[in-house]
């Protein structure tokens, strides 16, 4: 295992992690596992993602690939409460919802939503999802960091669609960014993003009791979250899923927070507004990220499905997705063994009369 700083990416092997930046929360740093350590009975690939929350995982349990999540240290009731959604959500297989495992191989979903193991006398919680093969987000902005329009629209449009889908049971996400979002290509390359944390997954009543910023990146956090003050709401979410669409516009975080010190991140947020967007190449769509991100609750769109509306008016539809052709082996097997048997009765009838 390997302690790694959330802000500035520093690593240490041998627990002690000390970063020359100043203002590096390095007592904070989570330890994460390596390739080939093991967990459990689950062995390690390679980390796909980390958040300030948690680390997420392509792991091997015996021989089923999955995606192995665990908890940071103070986020175990985060994680309960998104896996006790998840299951409750099971039913709806949502494509943009990870599909939850039971936490141990041997057990039943409704008995092990989650699971816990302790590793060098620490509880670690943890939870255990279907492999999806895909990148985050973030990994793809590094590479590009202004994606095609279109792409940028479709991936939008679905991240509202799975959100307003947390709205409908009363949960609110409070913590997008795009270190939870992983992205896969279908085989037409139509972006398909996976919505990897539910953030606080709790109503806007339980907020005082669960919300803690730290645990949130701050350049993506809402300004009415920052000081608790004024309405929070369905338009906190837009405002979240604003930041992701003028990310990908822009080509940069409307706020830059790399090696800067959380407060200092707060403190332009609730004190400016993002610039605006220098996207002459498209009509209406720079306005309605504009108008998403603004400091303003009462400026944004109302809530999530009206900020999809408006964007769905400026894209083409999102594909349906092609499903994969699958041969049906077995049906097949059962059909060709029934006309073997009945040829075969026939041949009989000729050769033998009476047979």
């Amino acid at each position: 295992m390997k302690r790694i700083c959330t802000l500035c990416g520093r690593a240490s092997t041998d627990g002690n992690l000390w970063c020359q930046e100043k203002y590096c929360p390095a007592e904070r740093s989570p330890e994460v596992f390596e390739r080939g350590e093991v967990f459990g009975n689950i062995d390690i690939i390679e980390m796909i993602t980390l958040t300030r929350s948690s680390a997420i995982y392509e792991a091997r349990r015996n021989e089923q690939k999955i995606l192995l999540k665990i908890a940071h240290e103070g986020c175990q009731e985060r994680l309960k409460r998104e896996a006790m959604l998840l299951m409750a959500l099971a039913k709806v297989r949502h494509p943009m919802l990870p599909v939850l495992l039971p936490a141990h191989e041997l057990g039943q979903l409704k008995d092990y939503p989650y699971g816990k193991s302790v590793v060098k006398g620490e509880t670690k919680y943890f939870e255990v999802f279907e492999f999806v093969e895909g990148t985050s987000l973030r990994d793809l902005l590094l590479k590009n960091a202004q994606p095609w329009y279109q792409h940028v629209g479709w991936l939008t449009i679905s991240l509202a669609d799975v959100v307003a889908l947390l709205h409908q049971t009363n949960r609110l996400h409070f913590s997008l960014s795009p270190e939870i979002i992983l992205v896969r290509f279908d085989k037409q390359q139509v972006p398909r993003p996976v919505l990897l944390d539910l953030g606080l997954a709790s109503d806007a009543g339980q907020l005082v009791e669960t919300w803690d910023r730290r645990y949130a990146l701050p350049a993506y956090t809402a300004p009415e979250l920052i000081e608790m003050q004024g309405k929070v709401g369905p338009a906190t979410d837009v405002y979240g899923l604003g930041m992701l669409l003028y990310e990908m516009l822009a080509g940069h975080p409307a706020y830059e927070y790399r090696l800067q010190r959380d407060e200092v991140v707060y403190a332009n947020i609730t004190a400016n507004q993002p610039a605006a967007l220098n996207r002459t190449d498209l009509r209406n769509v720079p306005q309605i990220a504009e108008r998403a991100v603004s400091n303003d609750y009462s400026g944004r769109q109302r809530d999530v499905l009206s900020f999809a509306r408006e964007l769905q008016a400026n894209f083409q539809r999102v594909p349906r997705e092609k499903k994969e052709f699958r041969i049906p082996w077995r049906g097949v097997a059962i059909v060709v063994g029934t006309m073997l048997a009945i040829s075969l009765l026939l041949v009989l009838a000729v050769v033998i009369p009476g047979a």
